[in-house]
């Protein structure tokens, strides 16, 4: 793209950041849903810039969404669907959740490899790996 934008007569200045990394990082601070490129089939060395000014969810939102469908989450699966690549990120907000009593914590054994996470009125059990898991007392 910027290679393209260097041909024009009077090409904005793009070695200020003006471009793709630009657009992607101040909608992040804003929040808004990642612009989404698309190349039409008809015209050759095209490109179609999707723009959409609508709050994206939250890290929250989406953790509990997946919650409502599933039984629990872990921190890899809260990573996959937040975004977040940091393994120490995610687990810092889990345990905010989980503070704020937004999440309940339940573990099975010293590892932190097995904590899992549920909505806070969970209220039945489930399996993992052969081993039930219920509600915390």
């Amino acid at each position: 793209m910027v290679k393209t934008l260097r041909e024009f007569p009077n090409p904005p200045n793009l070695d200020m950041n003006e471009g793709v990394k630009a657009m992607r990082s101040e909608m992040k601070k804003k929040n808004l849903y990642m612009p989404s490129f698309v190349t039409h089939p008809d015209i050759e060395n095209s490109v179609k810039l999707i723009l959409s000014n609508e709050e994206a969810p939250s890290e929250w939102e989406r953790v509990k969404e997946y919650l409502e469908k599933k039984d629990y989450i872990k921190n890899e699966t809260a990573r996959e669907i937040t975004g977040i690549t940091q393994r120490n990120e995610m687990s810092s907000m889990l345990k905010e959740w989980h503070k704020k009593g937004l999440l309940r914590k339940i573990t099975r054994g010293k590892s932190k490899r097995y904590t899992y996470y549920v909505l806070p009125d969970f209220k039945t059990s489930f399996e993992i790996k052969g081993k039930t898991m219920s509600k915390p007392k």
